[in-house]
């Protein structure tokens, strides 16, 4: 059976749709670092708890990631 070819009406349908799903993404993503950030500072107020070694320990666990995915990058290329 012969699949039938989309038409530009629906071919922008669904690009507007993965735009409009892109921007939810974003969204939600910029409210969890905003509730993490918020969550540090109420650490730090209410329980004042030093929180520069845990800054350290997020930044090394950022970096350990950043260079996986640019060594998993380059073993892809």
């Amino acid at each position: 059976m012969k699949k039938k070819k989309l038409t530009n009406k629906q071919i922008e349908e669904y690009i507007g749709g993965l735009s409009s799903n892109d921007q939810i993404l974003w969204k939600e993503i910029l409210e969890l670092k905003q509730i993490f950030s918020l969550n540090l500072m109420y650490r730090k107020e209410v329980f004042n708890e030093d929180t520069e070694d845990f800054d350290k320990f997020v930044k090394a666990k950022v970096k350990e990631f950043e260079d996986k995915q640019r060594s998993e990058n380059k073993k892809g290329t």
